[in-house]
């Protein structure tokens, strides 16, 4: 299938919209999150109190090189973490790829954790993927581990270069679909006194897979099957 980034990706389409029509039991991410922090589910959004304090973040790099993302990282990628990366292969095949109609595509590997402490942002600058060398046509999903609401809500623009942006706000297990791609998008800092945790991850579909692979500004990785991306197909 082609898939009509532009056409798909435009608000009230797909862009802003939190997905309802799937089992949310099925997919709840947050015992594996209380698992790797070794806290209750319950007290998630305050795994501050477990962990660091950090300055609020000025430069990309640091904004994802805290405790909490190498804590996250490491659980993942060990054995323990096996079943939650089973779990996210199987929300990929059964909710995501069918919900942008697509048989097949390349998804982000793991997804990249967000964490936005209280008196800080969970990234530094406001931004658009494509502008970090993301391929353009990729397809943003947000999946809130605790509650988003009031200044640790992430702002995203409605409409590409308009600066309407519109602060997200929603509970926790819950997934969103938006245009990072293209629409800026960023946080103000948290004043909630509260953590907020969530995970994001791509989807590019394979009728936009670029000519010249590109690199992911964070971590160096090739934006191909096997570096940045593993291939799914469901047909």
């Amino acid at each position: 299938m082609t898939f009509d980034f532009d056409k798909e990706m435009m608000y009230m389409k797909r862009h802003l919209h939190i997905l309802r029509d799937y089992n949310k039991n099925k997919y709840d991410f947050r015992e594996q999150i209380s698992k790797i922090f070794d806290i209750d589910i319950s007290q998630l959004d305050k795994v501050h109190t477990h962990g660091y304090h950090y300055d609020v973040f000025q430069e990309f790099g640091p904004d994802t090189q805290t405790w909490y993302h190498e804590t996250f990282y490491e659980y993942l990628k060990s054995d323990k973490g096996g079943e939650m990366k089973s779990m996210y292969d199987i929300l990929i095949k059964e909710v995501i790829l069918p919900y942008l109609g697509l048989n097949e595509a390349l998804v982000q590997k793991f997804p990249s954790f967000r964490i936005q402490l209280p008196e800080n942002v969970a990234v530094a600058k406001r931004h658009n993927d494509h502008s970090l060398g993301h391929p353009y046509g990729e397809v943003n999903f947000t999946y809130t581990i605790t509650d988003m609401n009031e200044t640790n809500a992430i702002l995203i623009e409605k409409t590409t270069g308009k600066n309407d942006f519109v602060s997200m706000e929603m509970e926790a297990n819950n997934i969103m679909c938006f245009n990072g791609n293209q629409n800026l998008h960023y946080n103000n800092v948290n004043k909630t006194g509260k953590t907020r945790m969530s995970m994001d991850f791509r989807v590019l579909p394979m009728n936009y897979i670029p000519e010249q692979e590109t690199s992911s500004h964070s971590t160096n990785t090739k934006f191909a099957d096997g570096g940045y991306y593993k291939y799914f197909d469901i047909s």
